[in-house]
């Protein structure tokens, strides 16, 4: 059996193509399907000429997000609404205030949770340019940029809230200005952690683009300089 090809397991496709003496096993791209993302990875397989019948849909599996939510019953988790205000309603439905102790501890293991599906949907390896594809692929962006830097820089421009990167990956709303996304932030209460133990390089990479962080629902301004990404909380 001959060896597996190192490119396209990493990268998923090989420039030479069925020509390549090695094995084109499952590649990293092949992982992905079986996340929200799958769409996404699929819209994106024409441009980097990726095999289609290399890509399997798996049997979908509860996300993090999910799973947290599962951890408090009898409280039923709408996944189909935005996950801070189902996050509120069930504060809500317990009972809980800002100072309880039960609600400070459940939006501590809500926000590693949503930081650990940020990983899971677009890596962590800030070199790795399948992370800045699917992210260009999810914001929409086409044609999707073939250079890591090119990725990175187009990423960067783009006024979009991280919480929906999580938490509405079919619909992710890019806004115009800055402004825009402020107000969407703080009307949404959309606040994602700025510093997490389970952040990997790409979400590190995007939270420190985050130059004029925001404190809670007033949007105190705290630094100086221009954010083109919100949600930091």
């Amino acid at each position: 059996m001959p060896a597996s090809c190192f490119q396209f397991a990493k990268q998923g496709y090989c420039k030479a193509g069925e020509d390549c003496r090695f094995e084109h096993g499952p590649s990293d791209w092949s992982v992905l399907v079986s996340s929200p993302i799958a769409d996404v990875v699929l819209r994106l397989m024409p441009q980097r000429q990726v095999p289609i019948r290399r890509v399997r849909r798996n049997k979908r599996t509860a996300s993090l997000i999910e799973k947290f939510f599962e951890q408090y019953p009898p409280f039923d988790y709408d996944s189909s609404q935005p996950v801070m205000s189902e996050f509120w309603r069930m504060c809500h439905y317990f009972g809980w205030n800002k100072k309880d102790e039960e609600q400070q501890e459940a939006r501590e293991e809500l926000k590693d949770a949503m930081v650990q599906q940020f990983n899971d949907f677009y890596g962590t390896d800030i070199e790795d340019i399948n992370s800045w594809q699917i992210l260009c692929g999810v914001l929409g962006i086409s044609p999707v940029p073939q250079e890591l830097k090119a990725c990175r820089e187009v990423v960067k421009r783009t006024h979009v809230n991280i919480v929906d990167l999580v938490d509405n990956v079919a619909h992710v709303e890019v806004f115009k200005s800055l402004q825009d996304l402020r107000t969407y932030t703080i009307e949404e209460s959309k606040y994602f952690p700025k510093e997490n133990a389970y952040a990997g390089g790409v979400l590190k990479f995007l939270l420190r683009e985050i130059l004029n962080p925001w404190e809670g629902r007033g949007g105190r301004s705290r630094g100086r300089g221009r954010a083109r990404r919100d949600g930091g909380d």
